[in-house]
């Protein structure tokens, strides 16, 4: 049996004097507390991005084919409805749908209260998953093979402010071509998604009540809205989709469209690598102070060993397995801490915020079984590298000085 394993292994099982097993207790504790940190700092970040992503996708879609132009207002200039490319984007295997949409600003008009509004009209086809889980109050609206849909879907917000709620019917006054359109819609459901921005802004009818309020037929949309299956391929789809729009029109994804919350979202990121910087540095001074005192604590047992032929990196490697016999439980209960907490949160909600400022209710967790493999391996591995330092002390100690050693 290798020596270093065997002394490394007793010395593992052995308790020692009491303040030593303290200061090792403690080492153990500021492992498992810096990993459970780590993983729950992770899992935050990553659940508030993808939370904020498919808010943003929800109100957007991933691409959005609109004519070339300079204007970056949401009133886009109009493109026909009946485009070629249609099918083509449809039938790629990474497309979930494409769907056009029209857009309006407009008023509207109550007793009390006006208010303006970006008004998007999308048909029967859409994909409504996004509102239906986040209505409130109401339904969606109910479309008619025939007739125009004079139905409106608000968010809480605006509701609240206007004093409105499901089955009233609201006065709304567009401007085209310097004349007053004047249109009465029926709220039918109010949503809240706490992405406040795009709640006090957006709201949704049918396609064609806004069509007719550019012209009297619906062969004009503002553009088209496309949804991928997967997020990562964002920046290829928007390329391949641009390449098949021909000259004349643009596809823009939310990336770009949404550059500010993007960034803002990436920016989030370096939040979450500090937080593992400093608890990876918590975690090593605990245990290179436990390993400080362990070898001083054992200097007369490192002068034996020398005296009994034992090279240096034999007795560091005695040391590297009592080190290891302090990490291991560590991870474990950092392991334990930190996925129970992120569990629990996942199932009850109990961590709240307000949703003003974070634009979510409650902390958001994503926990991926890969990241959190990748912060135990490194943490295992950036301890015991650092647990090489104090061990290069066994060097300097000399067996007839460590044995006189009191």
């Amino acid at each position: 049996m290798d020596f270093s394993y065997f002394v490394g292994k007793k010395l593992a099982t052995k308790s020692g004097k009491s303040f030593t097993r303290l200061i090792i207790r403690l080492a153990i504790a500021g492992v498992g507390l810096s990993l459970a940190v780590m993983i729950l700092a992770v899992g935050v970040v990553r659940g508030f991005q993808q939370e904020i992503r498919q808010k943003v996708v929800g109100f957007d879609g991933h691409i959005h084919i609109r004519n070339l132009d300079l204007n970056q207002s949401r009133q886009l200039a109009l493109i026909e409805a009946d485009q070629s490319f249609i099918k083509k984007i449809a039938h790629h295997a990474d497309v979930k749908y494409i769907t056009p949409f029209c857009v309006k600003a407009g008023i509207i008009n109550t007793q009390k209260e006006i208010e303006g509004m970006v008004f998007k009209g999308v048909p029967r086809d859409y994909d409504w998953s996004f509102i239906e889980r986040n209505i409130k109050r109401g339904r969606l609206p109910s479309f008619s093979d025939t007739l125009d849909t004079y139905e409106l879907v608000l968010s809480q917000k605006v509701a609240d402010r206007l004093q409105l709620d499901t089955g009233k019917s609201v006065e709304v006054f567009f401007i085209q071509d310097t004349k007053v359109r004047r249109r009465r819609l029926k709220l039918v459901g109010i949503f809240s998604t706490g992405l406040g921005e795009f709640d006090k802004t957006i709201c949704f009818t049918d396609i064609r009540v806004i069509q007719r309020i550019y012209t009297t037929d619906y062969s004009k949309v503002s553009g088209f809205e496309v949804g991928l299956y997967d997020m990562e391929k964002l920046e290829t789809m928007t390329d391949w989709v641009d390449e098949r729009i021909g000259l004349k029109l643009r596809a823009e994804n939310i990336e770009s469209k949404h550059s500010v919350i993007f960034q803002w979202l990436r920016i989030v990121d370096s939040n979450a690598l500090i937080i593992i910087v400093l608890m990876t540095i918590v975690s090593v001074v605990n245990l290179i102070t436990a390993f400080l005192i362990l070898i001083i604590d054992r200097t007369q047992m490192i002068g034996i060993f020398k005296g009994l032929g034992a090279n240096n990196w034999q007795v560091v490697r005695v040391f590297l397995f009592k080190g290891l016999s302090m990490v291991v439980p560590g991870l474990i209960i950092g392991n334990v801490l930190g996925l129970g907490l992120a569990y629990l949160q996942l199932q009850t909600g109990i961590f709240t915020l307000p949703e003003e400022t974070y634009y979510m209710a409650v902390v958001p967790v994503q926990i991926s079984m890969e990241t959190v493999g990748y912060l135990n391996l490194g943490t295992l591995l950036i301890s015991m590298f650092m647990m090489l330092i104090p061990g290069l002390m066994v060097r300097f100690i000399t067996p007839v000085k460590a044995i006189r050693f009191n």
